[in-house]
């Protein structure tokens, strides 16, 4: 064995502990500098100099978004006073304090909301990224960071957010597309639990992160519509401590792998494919019993 060929682990460890230092002290160097100012009449609303339109759609849209989230969600928040949403006038400040994509146009802890500068491009959609945010804190709340990630799959926790926020996040992408894109084969994959390591990527299963999102709400979507009370027997037990992988069997009586091919053959469905098929042409055809 080539002395390269044991070194080359050693180096992508290395490299990843500088990333690892690297990013914690741009972290704590954003945490310990940046300065934000409370937003008069809602102070759980922080904004950086400059960034005062953002916050002011960011305030209107705290306790409406708080109401929809306690409302779509079951339960209410645990300790709602603790949230702060936090609004950035620059994008990069946004990325280093959140310890996430620059890309992204908001993100959130288990108590903390950030929403980039970025929102800017599409100002209209704050208010529903914010509740997008909301929905992952109050969830975190309930289970916890460490069963949040370990637990709880990506795609649920992204369709629920998307499904509870109209839209948030997944505004590029109709439902229309992404029912056509089902049907072509084109899915994200139906984990059963969550995972410490590339939950995103190993429940997105290549898709853009629009597609990912819509598809995963669509399907939330149908469990909730096709057994309201059960749906919320799961969700809700889910919260308090049931494994996620347990909760569907125990209350619906089918494992999400089921629950899946439910609802691709579902009748409804199937009327949806048919209503597409003039405006999608032949790339659209009828789910197959």
């Amino acid at each position: 064995m080539r002395l390269t060929e044991v070194m080359r682990p050693w180096a992508i460890l290395s490299a990843a502990a500088l990333a690892l230092v690297v990013s914690g002290c741009s972290y704590v160097y954003a945490r310990a500098t940046y300065d934000f100012h409370p937003y008069p009449g809602s102070p759980q609303v922080l904004y950086e100099l400059g960034a005062e339109d953002l916050a002011g759609l960011a305030a209107g849209a705290f306790g409406p978004g708080i109401e929809t989230v306690e409302q779509r969600q079951y339960l209410p928040f645990k300790d709602k006073a603790a949230i702060r949403v936090y609004v950035f006038n620059d994008r990069k400040h946004y990325a280093a304090f959140s310890r996430t994509s620059i890309l992204t146009r908001g993100s959130s802890t288990t108590d903390e909301v950030y929403l980039s500068e970025k929102l800017r491009e599409r100002p209209a959609t704050l208010p529903n990224i914010l509740v997008h945010e909301l929905s992952h804190v109050h969830i975190r709340r309930y289970t916890g960071t460490l069963r949040y990630v370990s637990d709880v799959p990506s795609w649920f926790a992204e369709g629920m957010a998307v499904w509870v926020s109209a839209g948030g996040g997944a505004e590029n992408v109709t439902p229309q597309d992404a029912l056509a894109a089902i049907r072509r084969g084109i899915r994200f994959a139906r984990k059963e639990s969550g995972s410490l390591f590339g939950a995103f990527g190993e429940s997105s299963n290549g898709l853009e992160p629009h597609m990912y999102y819509r598809q995963a709400s669509l399907f939330v979507e149908y469990l909730h519509q096709s057994r309201p009370d059960d749906f919320r027997a799961a969700f809700v037990g889910i919260l308090r401590g049931e494994r996620f992988r347990d909760a569907w069997p125990a209350h619906y009586g089918r494992s999400i792998s089921d629950l899946w091919a439910d609802f691709v053959a579902d009748r409804k469905l199937a009327r949806v494919f048919d209503l597409l098929k003039p405006a999608l042409g032949r790339r659209v055809n009828a789910p197959r019993r």
